[in-house]
């Protein structure tokens, strides 16, 4: 199976990606919720997110990653590897919106490993830029060969924001334990997320160029960190002891006594929602079908508190590292969140 894809030689800097159109309907939020398992009501309850103040449902971190990934191995093909991606949320793109990616290479560079390029993009809709994102690539060169998979990754240092309020600075140094996530690493997980963003990459799917290529077998998608997180969705919402927000007589399923190892919360004082704002992930072992994703988080920063269009709140930055069931780092995620609420 012969798959058209571009060397390093192939390019230059200023080069425009072709834009890609791709339009949001209700059937793309279930997808959505297929693809990344991610069960917060404002993401597939239109009657709740507007009650916060959005315009609808929209789509969530997970599913932008995936489309601009999409976008990028478009135009390069499935021989790059991805880095270093970065996402910003700016507005929010719901049902009834066209998200329109563009995105340039800004600058190419060689190392003593590899063949590197820097592509900056952007996502719109009809109120304009909805997210920016950058990427990081890994690219065959005819000078100096394929593209070698990582096997090594270090987690990111993060210089605190000196005007940090005194009640986040005890969280620092304070990772959790790492915890599982809530299901493995499957094809068919990884098979949703396709057909999310309908991404027809030959490394995620069983077949005879996965198991050719330099991965020797099928990988799942870089971005798709936080999806491998993900709790049972019978215990996923707004607030774990009552995770349905329509029934919220309705208990967590199945019930959690007993379980160690959850999640370490950082609340800064009067927030009762959260929003993803920004993401940055470096990507080191690929991950593949049958790897159980463990996670440890820490909080590296807090910004002093903010007014925003939601409310009074914190931007609260945390650290992600997640390794696989051998301890190596699989990747790191830096995520800001706007922790909000009326009396933040």
């Amino acid at each position: 199976m012969e798959v058209p894809y571009l060397h390093f030689e192939d390019i230059q800097e200023g080069d425009e990606l072709p834009a890609l159109h791709f339009p949001i309907t209700p059937k793309t939020m279930v997808l959505a919720v297929c693809g990344t398992r991610d069960l917060m009501p404002y993401h597939h309850n239109s009657a709740y997110s507007k009650s916060l103040g959005n315009r609808d449902m929209f789509v969530n971190t997970m599913f932008e990653q995936a489309l601009f990934g999409r976008f990028v191995i478009d135009w390069l093909g499935p021989e790059s590897d991805f880095r270093e991606t970065t996402l910003q949320m700016v507005g929010q793109i719901v049902p009834g919106d066209t998200a329109v990616l563009e995105g340039r290479v800004t600058r190419l560079e060689r190392t003593d490993q590899e063949a590197r390029a820097h592509i900056e993009m952007t996502a719109s809709n009809d109120l304009g830029i909805a997210a920016r994102a950058s990427a990081v690539m890994a690219l065959p060169s005819r000078e100096t060969g394929a593209v070698t998979p990582l096997t090594k990754l270090e987690k990111p240092a993060i210089e605190p924001d000196p005007e940090m309020p005194d009640f986040a600075r005890g969280w620092l140094g304070q990772a959790s334990e790492p915890r599982p996530g809530g299901y493995p690493v499957s094809e068919v997980q990884i098979l949703y997320w396709c057909d999310m963003v309908e991404d027809a990459n030959p490394l995620y799917c069983d077949g005879e160029y996965a198991r050719k290529s330099r991965h020797q077998g099928v990988i799942a998608p870089p971005m798709a960190l936080i999806t491998w997180m993900s709790g049972r969705a019978g215990r996923s919402g707004v607030t774990p002891a009552a995770p349905d927000v329509d029934c919220p007589e309705r208990k967590p399923w199945p019930a959690p006594e007993g379980e160690t190892g959850t999640a370490q919360r950082f609340d800064p004082p009067g927030v009762t929602d959260t929003i993803a704002t920004r993401s940055i992930q470096r990507y080191g072992t690929p991950l593949r079908p049958g790897d159980r994703v463990l996670c440890s988080t820490e909080i590296v920063n807090c910004s002093p508190r903010k007014e925003t269009r939601l409310g009074p709140g914190y931007f609260v930055t945390m650290l992600n590292t997640y390794t696989n069931d051998h301890n190596e780092i699989v990747g790191t995620n830096v995520f800001e969140l706007l922790r909000y609420g009326k009396e933040a």
